[in-house]
């Protein structure tokens, strides 16, 4: 768990960095504390996704065990202070550097066989047709 941790917290800060604006997507629990605003009726059911910008946040903290501090704009010039638990941290991603980070760790065992189940199998039909181009018939037959 806490390499999961490290490794979530330096991407967040890598991408913060590197293109300015980080999305983490939050799960509803009563653990969670979303300054005075709180959570919406869809939001329990569906989640909040928060964006970090430069400038929507102040004393940004990451706790040993992963939870995050930090004071958040939400469009309007006040800050809110929001208490992420580290459990309820779902994703984190970045749109402007196409990655994102999953943690299945959190997620539901039925939730997880859900996806699961979802994911595409790909026939010899989809992959013919499918713009994929296979390396077998480039590399080099003479080598042991």
């Amino acid at each position: 768990m806490k390499n999961q941790i490290k490794y979530l917290k330096d991407l967040f800060y890598e991408l913060l960095n590197d293109y300015g604006r980080v999305y983490i997507i939050v799960k509803y629990s009563e653990l969670t504390k979303i300054g005075n605003r709180g959570f919406s009726a869809e939001e329990k059911e569906k989640g909040l996704v928060l964006v970090f910008t430069h400038n929507n946040h102040r004393r940004l903290h990451w706790t040993k065990d992963g939870n995050i501090i930090a004071a958040v704009s939400f469009g309007n010039n006040r800050f809110e202070n929001c208490f992420l638990h580290n459990d309820d941290i779902i994703a984190l991603y970045s749109p402007d550097a196409m990655v994102k980070y999953d943690r299945w760790d959190v997620l539901n065992i039925e939730d997880a066989t859900k996806q699961q189940k979802e994911a595409k199998v790909f026939t010899q039909k989809d992959l013919r047709t499918s713009k994929i181009i296979f390396l077998d018939k480039y590399r080099n037959k003479n080598k042991v």
